[in-house]
């Protein structure tokens, strides 16, 4: 039997992974689109009720053994989701517990025989429901090790007799523990206390976290934002799982049940919109820490004069969530978002906010207004506690939001070296510190700042003052730049990597230019980061003054090239990373914007017919650059930007050779006819004409033009996207 009844699981929106960036002018640095994502450290036990229980119990003592492959004990790391009904395993956390193998009363291992659809903001999987065992979970700041992760199991809270959903193969989504825990505790999210530590070869980066007894109050805080727990039945009594009425056991009734631990609802908070004089009061916005983006649903956005149909958007991203990646969700900057709360309302201006109509938890047959995100709380510290009233006084079900825990740091226009303390108003910036690098003093020349040994911070902002008053940071060879949140590089900044590495949830470039050679991580733990050029330029393995090249640039996790983007390549011979920019992604890649080439004589190298620069290597490309703009090559060259699954290649071809193949034949011109009229002219027609049967072993022999007939190299030429590649002759 399969049950047919959907759950929602809100993690569709958990790391919203940018992949298309914003277009548009640039925006200063604000509420960020991503914000923070909760981590904690999950072990499970072969508790299970043997009678006819199908409640969990919550527990803060561990009761029976540890799951784990071989009889190890096994502990994980998995997103705190408020917005998901029932608790999470990815395929692989399935395994490493153990759960498929013998264990006392579960000969056959904990997987059931049940399945069951679940649905959020970018559609449907189909995930394994799995015997009831008991699941434990604490902050990770309580972690003994991380080689592999290990917890302390004394400060593990739990819950026994619970039943878990096992998501397939093929999805994207981390171990999350749902709500269906979550709503037998309150939670103390501390940003004061922020976790940041390697895991498995990736940075794990996470508040400090501790579930504390319902009605545990604010521990402190007194701004308190109240919550509706929708609906409220659900709160009332602990979730439970469901018996497989139609193979019931009575020696086995925990086996196969048909519906997993779940409670269908969620947390709602009171919010205020304002946008382009249009405003909306008292909207129940659901509230998902799952989600590290806010959102409104389009007749949200209807309301605030926003049509996403008639109005281009601001930017555009695609998000990981249950049902796979949905693309091109439209994003817009709103005026004004208000978080109802007493003791001061949380009042943030100029919020992007993405336009996506999702299921409401609480009556999935219609949407939500909006989802509140982790970006409009990041570097606040939290208490949510989802504790009903039952009529017995007292506080509401409450979100305490305290004010924000993270300290300004500013350069100052006499500094030079990150470490001199003088270089900054408030002293060397720490894990709290939001560090301003920018040019203050608009009748100063460019300035340079030089990080020259290992800092970690909380967010890094670089922008400069004008064209000649630029503002450099410097990550000097050997040294690392880590940040809790993101790096941002704004209008007339730079960040240039001399050989040195950033590790950061995020980096966004929303002007300004990121150069030279290092690694550039992304993400946290494992939900994957990314590099988004917005509207900047990104210069790999270019050196200081731009003469030459200096090595590759990797980024771990995914880029992006938005429409207002260029990715700038420089040549000076044919060995990838060394004599021409390399681009090397550890992830995916989405292309739009501009590619810029140059050529640097300084080892007197002209291309040749049949030069193939491999300038961009990643684990799936998709989209194209929609315009080239390269130096002037001899009459019998053109450039041809060739799109292979994982590799963006530049190449040196015969004019008419418009599919890249070196070879010019009627191929060709199947590509031209489908372009012809939009994409491809008369004129290269006749070039298709003048040298067809031509190929490279033919013009093997034909001498290279003189230098004299590169002295035009610094005209560059604009061309549009087409089908087989952009291509430019020379």
């Amino acid at each position: 039997m399969t049950s047919s009844r959907r759950i929602l699981c809100a993690a569709a929106l958990a790391a919203a992974a940018v992949l298309n960036p914003l277009a548009g002018s640039a925006h200063a640095t604000g509420v960020p689109i991503g914000g923070f994502l909760p981590l904690v450290g999950i072990g499970l036990t072969d508790e299970f009720d043997d009678d006819l229980n199908t409640f969990p119990t919550a527990t803060t003592g561990v009761g029976g053994t540890m799951l784990g492959a071989g009889g190890v004990p096994h502990y994980d790391v998995a997103l705190l989701d408020t917005g998901a009904a029932v608790s999470l395993l990815t395929r692989q956390a399935f395994h490493d517990f153990g759960m498929n193998t013998a264990s006392p009363g579960e000969p056959d291992g904990y997987r059931g025989s049940e399945t069951i659809p679940i649905g959020g903001a970018t559609g449907t999987l189909v995930a394994d429901i799995n015997d009831p065992h008991g699941l434990y979970a604490s902050g990770l700041q309580h972690r003994t090790g991380v080689a592999p992760l290990a917890m302390n199991d004394a400060l593990l809270q739990g819950q026994t007799n619970t039943s878990t959903i096992t998501l397939p193969a093929e999805s994207d989504l981390p171990n999350v523990l749902g709500l269906s825990y979550a709503s037998q505790y309150a939670t103390y999210i501390r940003s004061d206390q922020p976790q940041i530590f390697a895991l498995n070869g990736k940075t794990v980066r996470t508040p400090s976290i501790e579930f504390l007894p319902l009605g545990s109050g604010g521990q402190g805080i007194v701004r308190r934002a109240p919550l509706s727990l929708n609906p409220s039945g659900s709160f009332q009594q602990p979730p439970s799982w469901l018996y497989n009425i139609e193979n019931f056991d009575l020696d086995n009734p925990q086996e196969n049940p048909s519906l997993p631990t779940v409670i269908q609802g969620g947390l709602f908070l009171n919010v205020n919109l304002a946008n382009s004089g249009a405003t909306l009061n008292n909207s129940s916005f659901f509230f998902d820490t799952g989600a590290d983006v806010s959102v409104l649903s389009e007749l949200t956005a209807l309301q605030l004069g926003i049509d996403v149909v008639l109005d281009e958007p601001d930017f555009t991203v695609a998000v990981i969530g249950s049902g796979g990646v949905k693309a091109d969700v439209p994003g817009y900057y709103l005026d004004q978002f208000t978080i109802q709360a007493l003791g001061g309302s949380v009042v943030s201006n100029n919020v992007p906010v993405l336009v996506l109509d999702v299921a409401d938890p609480s009556n999935p047959a219609n949407i939500v207004p909006g989802i509140v995100g982790t970006n409009l709380l990041a570097g606040r510290n939290l208490v949510i506690d989802p504790n009903p009233s039952l009529g017995g006084g007292g506080a509401s079900p409450s979100l305490y939001i305290s004010d924000p825990v993270t300290t300004q740091h500013n350069w100052l226009p006499t500094g030079g070296t990150w470490t001199n303390p003088g270089s900054w108003d408030a002293g060397l910036p720490g894990a709290l510190a939001i560090a301003n690098i920018r040019h203050t003093r608009p009748q100063d020349g460019p300035q340079h700042a030089t990080l020259d040994v290992d800092a970690t911070v909380w967010e890094v902002n670089v922008s400069g003052a004008g064209p000649l008053r630029a503002l450099r940071l410097s990550v000097t060879e050997g040294t690392k730049l880590t940040t809790f949140a993101g790096v941002n590089i704004e209008s007339f900044g730079e960040i240039r990597l001399s050989g040195g590495s950033i590790d950061a949830q995020y980096l966004e470039m929303l002007g300004g230019r990121l150069s030279g050679k290092g690694i550039i991580t992304t993400g946290s733990g494992p939900i994957t980061g990314q590099v988004e050029n917005r509207a900047g330029t990104l210069a790999p393995g270019f050196s200081a003054d731009s003469s030459y090249i200096e090595g590759p640039l990797r980024i771990v996790g995914r880029f992006a090239n938005g429409p207002d983007a260029t990715l700038e390549i420089g040549i000076q011979g044919t060995a990838a990373g060394t004599q021409y920019s390399q681009l090397i992604v550890d992830g995916d890649a989405n292309l739009d914007g501009s590619l810029s080439a140059q050529l640097f004589f300084a080892g007197g190298f002209t291309p040749s017919l049949g030069n193939v620069f491999t300038i961009l290597t990643a684990t799936n490309i998709s989209g194209q650059f929609d315009s080239l703009n390269v130096p002037t090559l001899a009459p019998n060259k053109m450039w041809q930007v060739t799109y292979d699954a994982t590799a963006v290649l530049l190449k040196v071809t015969i004019p008419g050779d418009f599919n890249g193949d070196f070879t010019v034949d009627g191929a060709d011109l199947d590509t031209w006819s489908e372009g012809f009229g939009t994409l491809f002219s008369g004129a290269s027609f006749l070039d298709w004409q003048r040298n067809l049967g031509m190929s490279l072993s033919l013009v093997a022999a034909v001498p290279e033009p003189s230098a004299l007939a590169l002295v035009a190299v610094a005209a560059m030429m604009l061309v549009r996207r087409r089908s087989g590649g952009l291509l430019a002759r020379g």
